[in-house]
């Protein structure tokens, strides 16, 4: 045996070692890739068996049919030893010898009748005759009661595949093989060809009487006779060779269908490419409308695509495809692929087989980030350094780009770089061996035309060669050579000898092992890439830096675990759902918390969300795109008081006339009490209570420092205060709880009344439950209570309601600085997710002591100046008792706020108390302790109110 014949028995062992290398898939995956089966098949059943084919119109046949003499010697049918497969709609069969002597992939639905094999042995076997007449026996090999588990699963498939198979006659009349088996051995009369693609119209792309044309589809008609066709042939060796020197036009079309399985696909959905133009038939989408522009631009130079019946069929396809398949939808270069194969294909045979291509042969080709083309560029790369290094190093010198150069072989498969004879040559060689046959052509390109490259030093002149390469390649590789027939070899046979002789030993394991190896590095800059770009077409911003924005791209595409932004799959919008995930991510209100148990707390936080949504839904699709959620979450990040007030306002006002009706009003206080939750149940602390754990702090050590014998030393911080967490939480609470009551009962105190046209009975009491004077008790009740009275509809407007929300400093303060700082989006995606602990909090502020130390300095030199320790514990008492009510303004001290209380008069006092109302005075001390000293020394008691800028002011009751 010759060395080559040798190395070319082992291969399949060189496979399995570079399989070892790449990452594992599941046997059924690797068994549907291998057999090319749709993707819900898996085996059910597997089983050594021995089968033998005898096909319906094979010299065995034909001879058994007939009266022969009994001593003539008859033909016998081969036998292969193999490994039989079940699935739910097929019967695989692969030889054990080198898996290529007889390969078996049959539909159910042409077995017409199976029968148990009689055999005075114990053998189990089993005989098969299929819809064309062929015969197939099984004898299987192994525990009898395993055959017979194996033919009982068989015989359940075989049932639930009844209604598939009553489908199969109209099916086979769309495949030529049935057609030239049927006119030239059954001698049907007025049959009509099966429809095939443009070429059948247009003419086949070259010459046939130089391809001869009719010799090869003689050759086929023959393996037919004897192998069966269509979807129960059976694939050996002569299979492989006959498409190897080249199939014949007329069943070149069924023949890739074949080898790809897209015929399986066909049959298995019949009607539904249909389906899919008449049910988007007028739609529109961006896809269609790159599709209209690429139209005329597919591969011009063929006759059909200059007329208006070719640019229909290929309209159909490309746009049948985006709306099966709207995440790749269309794609540079799918055209070119897709003409090419209307010339040999009806549009369902070329819809199909793009769906193939696009899954199985060249995946991530044809996406919008066209990942799997830049990917396999540096395989190719890798390729050319290890099988071509002479080549390569001159490449690197001159900083060729090669795979610029070789982009387009790759994407247009051959088409747009060679004649289409010779690009459907190579095509019929891709459909059998995979993507392997596109890098063994192209290293076969360079090798070929190496001493011509070799002296190129620039792209252009680089190119220039390869495509005057491509243009002669139906000229003689050897024009000067004495020998007659080897002046008839051709460039492109010559290319066919290099591509598949030298660089055979390029595996379908050896790319997937450098796939794996640069994949990584490729998604990642495709992720960069349209990281930055979808950065630089971002709304401009106002309250969010270039840090906040890159994280918001972060967390906002891990969010939607759907879309992959590197291979450009699935949707890039954001639904309700995904919505308040992302929002949990970063804000601190929307966190998964235990007042979620609570139905009514629930209740609240899916309704705020919901208005969020749409308010930041621009396009009113139901979906958000990344642009709305920059925007939105600017907006909440306004620092501008006022602005950030009215755009909460905005949420609830959805007529947008600048009031708020009832129901409303309760949404908004519902909405309130939603956001307020994390502070009002302590998970956080606002600047307020941070203020008063540092006043109280402060005034702790100020007592300790007063009672030391030098106090004008330095005050330093003991790193060891204790802080009641408790009593913080519980005070903050009270604070929120109060604040809600007060929005609540100020807000219909102050909204304005209208009069209805006529008195309406907006509540419906029904005789039979009470009586007259039931109804007018029960309506009295209800007019008591202003937010029910239903004779006294209220309206809120827009100022109302920014007075009643800065007459709260707890939702002023909420406003101003609480809502916005709880909104994180300057952490990283990896930080953002971390909740901080409130005890982290308070060590945070026992930590940065320069505030309190100047407020234990200023205490001292105040107690000092005194001269009594009473005074300070007074002052002391006062300032924690009040802290949180006196507080408006947030960065200076009590003592600095209450030296401006001198400047108002009492006439400014009367003002105010007219427009707020002298009740609220009295609203705010009775929550106040019957001991408090506030409440004996009423003129300490603050009061605050707007100014006509708006901004808080103080005056002494």
């Amino acid at each position: 045996m010759s060395f080559l014949g040798s190395l070319r028995q082992k291969t399949p062992f060189f496979d399995k070692i570079a399989e070892s290398f790449t990452p594992a898939i599941s046997r059924d995956e690797k068994f549907k890739y291998e057999y090319r089966l749709p993707a819900e098949e898996n085996i059910i059943d597997d089983t050594n068996a021995d089968i033998s084919f005898v096909g319906a119109y094979s010299k065995i046949m034909a001879m058994s049919r007939s009266k022969t003499e009994i001593n003539q010697k008859s033909p016998v049918s081969y036998v292969y030893s193999g490994r039989l497969y079940l699935t739910p709609h097929f019967l695989v069969f692969r030889d054990a010898f080198d898996q290529y002597s007889c390969v078996l992939v049959m539909n159910l639905s042409t077995i017409k009748r199976v029968e148990r094999s009689p055999s005075e042995s114990h053998s189990f076997a089993l005989n098969i005759t299929l819809y064309s007449g062929s015969k197939i026996s099984i004898q299987f090999i192994g525990l009898r009661y395993r055959s017979e588990q194996f033919s009982h699963q068989l015989k359940l498939n075989l049932k639930n595949n009844i209604e598939t198979a009553k489908n199969l006659p109209q099916f086979l009349s769309t495949c030529y093989s049935e057609f030239i088996i049927t006119k030239n051995i059954l001698h049907q009369k007025d049959l009509i060809p099966p429809r095939a693609g443009l070429g059948q119209q247009f003419k086949y792309p070259g010459r046939a009487e130089l391809d001869k044309e009719k010799a090869k589809l003689r050759l086929w008609f023959e393996y037919f006779k004897e192998n069966g066709q269509n979807m129960a042939i059976v694939k050996n060796h002569m299979f492989q060779k006959l498409i190897r020197v080249g199939l014949p036009n007329r069943i070149r079309g069924e023949i890739w269908e074949l080898c790809s399985g897209s015929i399986y696909l066909r049959h298995a959905n019949s009607g539904e490419y249909q389906k899919i133009l008449r049910d988007n038939e007028g739609k529109t989408s961006q896809a269609i409308d790159e599709i209209e522009k690429d139209l005329k631009r597919s591969l011009p130079e063929y006759r059909a695509y200059q007329s208006e019946e070719g640019i229909g069929r290929l309209r159909n396809v490309l746009t049948a495809y985006s709306w099966k398949n709207p995440d790749v939808g269309y794609c540079q270069a799918m055209n070119i692929v897709v003409a090419g194969l209307l010339i040999f294909m009806t549009e369902e045979q070329a819809f199909w087989c793009l769906t193939k291509l696009c899954d199985i042969y060249v995946p991530g080709y044809y996406s919008k980030t066209m990942y799997g083309t830049l990917l396999d560029q540096k395989v190719f790369e890798a390729f050319v350094e290890d099988r071509l290094p002479i080549l390569w190093k001159h490449i690197v010198q001159n900083d060729i780009q090669l795979s610029v150069i070789s982009l387009p072989w790759f994407l247009s498969l051959f088409f747009t770089s060679m004649p289409l004879e010779y690009a459907f040559r190579i095509m019929d060689i891709f459909f059998l061996n995979g993507a392997k046959t596109l890098f063994q052509v192209a290293l076969a390109v360079l090798k070929v035309n190496a001493d011509d490259l070799s002296s190129a030093e620039e792209d252009g002149t680089f190119i220039a060669v390869l495509k005057n390469y491509f243009q002669t390649l139906g000229d003689s590789a050897y024009p000067e050579s004495d020998d007659t027939n080897r002046r008839q070899i051709t460039k492109f046979q010559e290319l066919l000898v290099t591509a598949f002789k030298e660089f055979s030993i390029i595996s379908e394991g050896m790319i997937i092992q450098e796939r794996n190896k640069h994949q990584k590095g490729i998604l990642q800059n495709i992720e960069t890439f349209v990281k930055r770009t979808q950065m630089r077409q971002m709304p401009k911003t106002f309250n969010l830096t270039d840090e906040d924005l890159s994280n918001i791209y972060d967390i906002y595409y891990q969010s939607i675990e759907t879309h992959k932004i590197s291979m450009g799959t699935g949707s890039s919008s954001m639904s309700f759902d995904v919505f308040i995930q992302l929002l949990s991510k970063f804000c601190d209100w929307c966190k998964p918390s235990e007042s979620d148990e609570n139905p009514a707390f629930r209740k609240q936080k899916t309704d705020f969300l919901k208005k969020l949504f749409r308010k930041w839904d621009s396009n009113h699709l139901g979906e958000l795109t990344l642009n709305d959620v920059v925007t939105g979450i600017d907006n909440l990040k306004s620092t501008d008081l006022l602005q950030l007030i009215n755009y909460f306002f905005s949420l609830y006002d959805t007529d947008n006339d600048g009031e708020l009706h009832r129901e409303e009003v309760l949404q908004v206080s519902e909405g309130l009490l939603f956001l307020t939750e994390p502070w009002k149940t302590g998970r956080y602390i606002d600047l307020l209570t941070k203020q008063s754990i540092e006043d109280d702090i402060a005034e702790k050590l100020a007592r300790e420092k007063f009672n030391e014998e030098n106090t004008t030393d330095e005050i330093d911080l003991p790193s060891d205060v204790q802080v009641d967490e408790e009593k913080c939480k519980i005070e903050q609470s009270e604070r929120y709880l109060k604040a809600a009551s007060s929005f609540l009962q100020r807000s219909f105190e102050y909204a304005k009344s209208f009069e209805l046209a006529e008195e309406i009975d907006l509540i419906n009491f029904s005789d039979d439950e009470l009586d007259g004077e039931a109804k007018k008790k029960k309506f009295n009740t209800l007019k008591a209570n202003v937010a029910l009275d239903p004779t006294r509809p209220k309206l809120l407007d827009l100022a109302t309601f920014r007075m009643i929300i800065l007459a709260d400093e707890t939702y002023e303060l909420f406003f101003a600085s609480t809502w916005g700082s709880s909104i994180h989006t300057d952490q990283p995606i990896e930080n953002v997710m971390k909740n901080r602990p409130l005890r982290s909090m308070f060590d945070g502020i026992i930590a940065d002591g320069r505030r309190v130390a100047e407020q234990v300095r200023r205490r001292v030199d105040s107690v000092t100046t005194r001269g009594s320790i009473t005074s300070v514990e007074s002052a002391g008492a006062h300032t924690i008792n009040s802290g949180s009510v006196l507080t408006s303004s947030y960065g200076s001290s009590k003592e600095d706020r209450f030296d401006d209380l001198d400047d108002f008069s009492h006439e400014h006092q009367e003002e105010h108390e007219d427009l707020l109302g002298s009740s609220w005075v009295e609203m705010e001390m009775e929550n106040e302790g019957p001991n408090s000293p506030d409440r004996h020394n009423l003129k300490t008691v603050p009061t605050r109110d707007l100014d006509s800028q708006g901004d808080l002011i103080e005056f002494e009751a």
